[in-house]
């Protein structure tokens, strides 16, 4: 399913290329495991069993271009995903970044943005929790469409408002 050398997406680490295999002994067992290395963190290193399956789950391969358009302009028909109650929408929120699930991961930024600017107008910012959030649902989006469309990270966010204006 995967090869080394690979690009796939692996759960809230992000883009991660699959960097080989090797074999390890932990409390006297022998286990092979996926050496993957997250594109955005130089000195990160995540070791999957390849005999787990649940683990093996979050290895998910990248959009394709396509794929990436089509999600945008299904997002842009949803409705936002707001919680009022802050101890769901924590539940909530932590759940769509672990789920790898970009439609959602796309439709939570873009809630997000939305209170952000009421807040703004009305002299308030996003609650801390809300932001960090905001953040890492960014970084795992823009990773993986900067890497898929072959540019900055900088860029998605215009590359997704152009393709919303169509």
């Amino acid at each position: 399913m995967f090869d080394i050398g690979d690009t796939v997406l692996y759960g809230a680490t992000g883009v991660c290329k699959i960097d080989g295999t090797v074999e390890r002994e932990i409390f006297g067992e022998k286990k092979e495991y996926f050496v993957l290395k997250p594109v955005s963190q130089d000195k990160s290193t995540v070791f999957v069993p390849t005999d787990n399956e649940a683990l093996r789950a979050k290895m998910r391969k990248i959009l394709s271009a396509d794929e990436i358009d089509a999600i945008i302009k299904e997002v842009k028909t949803l409705p936002d995903i707001w919680e009022e109650n802050d101890a769901l929408r924590r539940e909530m929120y932590s759940e769509i970044i672990h789920s790898g699930d970009r439609k959602k991961v796309m439709l939570l930024i873009r809630t997000l943005y939305t209170v952000q600017q009421q807040r703004y107008k009305e002299g308030k910012r996003l609650h801390l929790s809300d932001d960090r959030f905001l953040s890492e649902a960014e970084r795992l989006l823009y990773d993986e469409f900067s890497i898929v469309l072959g540019i900055e990270n900088s860029d998605v966010v215009p590359y997704i408002i152009a393709k919303t204006e169509k």
